[in-house]
């Protein structure tokens, strides 16, 4: 009898024997190049950050708090008419809480990409080989105002809160999205100093409180997918626009020297990768996903990473001297 008992649990015996190997659900590293570049036409100043993959030291990644530059690479940006070399530079961090050391990166300067035109991004490492992405800049569009939105700007005390402040654009065909933000820009006196600040109007307030024109749980523009339209609208009410200078005036600076100079609407449109990989994390941003993974989305031959561009358009409403919200 006692033989029969030791002899089925010998099977079990190895059976825990064998579960006491490490187990690490990571993949092998595969070192490649991480490219991350976004063309701009709001500045004249284009950088391109050139990175290999890392193993973090557990299975959390923001464990790790070293870089992994590439700086043997040469960086082209090539257009339809010239390519042009990017120079290495150290760039300051505004957030060190996670790394404490300066970042790496290529520059070219100065360089503004021009709109509608294709731009290869093209990083050479005799290290780790070569990489590169191409981008489609989105068109310079038209923006236009119509003559009440134009009024309730100017006037805002003189129309109703359910007065609409209407902009019209054309989109461009290169764009994959597009979001429609108007801001407020005012001088407000510091001391003996007056200080530039720039503040945005909300959309839409919290649930049941629209008509209200409340600005708690305010609502601001997103980027959303390009219309079927070649042309859009941008509706915003004067009542969020009435309320954001009066809390200005009343509960930012009750007791300071303000001036509203100008309304500014700014058109940004990004084009295909940009957009694809802005909605990969919102979607992995959302409260309601169940999914464990962090999803991503790359345009890279030869790496992974990003390589997107966007333009920028404004429109600008200067605002008269006797405008109400000035005290």
């Amino acid at each position: 009898m006692l033989r029969q008992n030791i002899i089925p649990t010998l099977p079990c015996l190895l059976l825990l024997a064998a579960c006491n190997q490490p187990f690490d659900p990571r993949a092998p590293l595969k070192e490649q190049l991480v490219v991350f570049s976004i063309l701009s036409t709001d500045r004249d100043v284009q950088f391109v950050r050139v990175q290999t993959t890392y193993m973090p030291p557990d299975f959390d990644p923001l464990t790790h708090v070293s870089e992994n530059p590439v700086t043997d690479a040469v960086v082209n940006i090539r257009g339809p008419s010239a390519s042009y070399v990017l120079r290495d530079t150290i760039l300051a961090r505004q957030n060190t809480s996670r790394y404490k050391f300066p970042m790496h990166a290529y520059v070219l300067k100065p360089f503004v990409p021009q709109r509608g035109l294709w731009y290869d991004v093209i990083v050479q490492s005799p290290t780790f080989g070569t990489a590169f992405a191409t981008v489609v800049v989105p068109e310079k569009t038209a923006i236009s105002i119509s003559a009440v939105g134009q009024s309730t700007l100017y006037f805002p005390d003189r129309h109703g809160p359910d007065a609409i402040i209407q902009y019209q654009a054309n989109v461009s065909h290169y764009a994959k999205g597009y979001v429609g933000r108007l801001f407020i820009d005012y001088d407000v006196l510091n001391g003996t100093q007056w200080v530039e600040e720039r503040i945005e109007v909300p959309i839409v307030s919290g649930a049941g409180e629209e008509k209200r024109y409340t600005l708690e749980a305010a609502v601001y523009p997103r980027l959303t997918p390009k219309p079927s339209t070649t042309q859009t609208g941008f509706v915003f009410r004067n009542g969020y626009y009435n309320a954001m200078v009066n809390h200005l005036r009343s509960t930012v600076y009750p007791q300071r020297r303000i001036t509203f100079n100008r309304v500014v609407f700014q058109l940004l449109q990004v084009e295909e990768n940009l957009y694809l990989y802005y909605n990969l994390v919102g979607a992995y941003e959302d409260p309601r996903s169940i999914r464990l993974d962090a999803p991503s989305h790359s345009n890279i031959d030869g790496g992974i990473g990003l390589v997107g561009a966007y333009s920028l358009d404004s429109l600008v409403q200067i605002l008269p001297e006797n405008f109400i919200g000035n005290q």
